[in-house]
């Protein structure tokens, strides 16, 4: 699923920036058709999906007769039934924190907090830099090469090391390519194609970590997280993910100005560095070392072969 995705990155800003260098007004319209078509094809997998597993339906019912049960309570006891209703939704917060595995996933969602990647943000920063449309399109193409590499290496690395060691050096890794192009963009002239060419290459580079990493750590939760609870905590962990995303867009609406990027992208490096020191506690946590020299490089899987046995 992770290559699928990363397929449609790949071919989506080329074929788009085609049309644009024919006409931008084209492209507007194709990219607008493009998504009112994607409406149907979605509710019509969404109606799929639905009718052919029957426990949605009972749980839709559930919850509507929840849902009219507890308005009726909150009208004759609102104050009372809204500390209720807080307490409930604070429920799976307090469950997703105590979780065996709250760090892994609470340093995956900390990766949404960053600017440097190739989505608007920072696509908007370089075609101001000077560069057009179907160059910033050329290094998207980079971008998810390097991404699409890191879905086939990471279940190589797993299986030779583990998922824990694999999170680890994943996400040292782009901790490594992120700080390296931060710092060169921060010290040196960021209005300079050459600064932010060095920006580009850090960040591709960064790519293959940072979905290494993802795999290594939805490994992790996936196998550690009871059966009954595994959507109420990727429900809870998404919810992260969204609030640090709102957080990168918010430090680009107060530093707004091109000449102020170096901002956001020093938050984006922080939060990169604090993902990795949360991950390497978990190391710590679960293996009491974060290397073992003697086995870094193969033989002892770890946990890997324990979680992946038939018993």
């Amino acid at each position: 699923m992770r290559r699928i995705d990363l397929f449609c990155k790949l071919i989506a800003p080329v074929f788009i920036s085609l049309i644009d260098s024919i006409s931008t007004p084209i492209a507007v319209w194709t990219v607008l058709g493009m998504n009112a078509i994607s409406v149907f094809i979605e509710y019509v997998a969404i109606a799929q999906v639905y009718q052919s597993v029957p426990a949605l339906k009972k749980t839709t019912a559930s919850g509507q007769s929840d849902t009219n049960n507890e308005s009726g309570y909150l009208l004759a006891e609102s104050p009372r039934g809204a500390f209720y209703h807080l307490r409930e939704n604070l429920e799976p917060w307090k469950e997703y924190i105590a979780s065996r595995v709250f760090l892994p996933s609470f340093a995956l969602s900390l990766l949404y907090l960053t600017v440097l990647s190739f989505g608007a943000t920072m696509v908007t920063y370089l075609l101001h830099s000077g560069f057009s449309s179907l160059e910033v399109s050329c290094m998207r193409i980079g971008s998810v090469v390097a991404e699409v590499s890191g879905t086939w290496t990471a279940p190589l690395i797993m299986h030779r090391i583990g998922p824990i060691r694999s999170g680890l050096w994943f996400l040292n890794w782009q901790f490594c390519c992120v700080v390296g192009a931060a710092l060169a963009f921060i010290l040196w002239d960021s209005k300079s194609q050459l600064v932010a060419g060095s920006l580009i290459v850090g960040v591709a580079l960064s790519r293959v970590g940072l979905w290494g990493f993802d795999l290594s750590a939805q490994f992790l939760i996936q196998e550690n997280v009871e059966e009954h609870a595994r959507a109420r905590f990727s429900s809870t962990e998404m919810a992260l993910q969204n609030i640090f995303e709102m957080i990168s867009f918010t430090s680009t609406i107060i530093w707004s100005s091109p000449e102020q990027f170096k901002y956001p992208v020093m938050i984006s490096a922080g939060a990169v560095a604090i993902a990795a020191a949360s991950f390497a506690a978990y190391v710590r946590k679960e293996r009491g070392h974060l290397l073992h020299r003697s086995r870094c490089l193969g033989g002892d899987k770890g946990g890997y072969q324990q979680m992946t046995s038939p018993a």
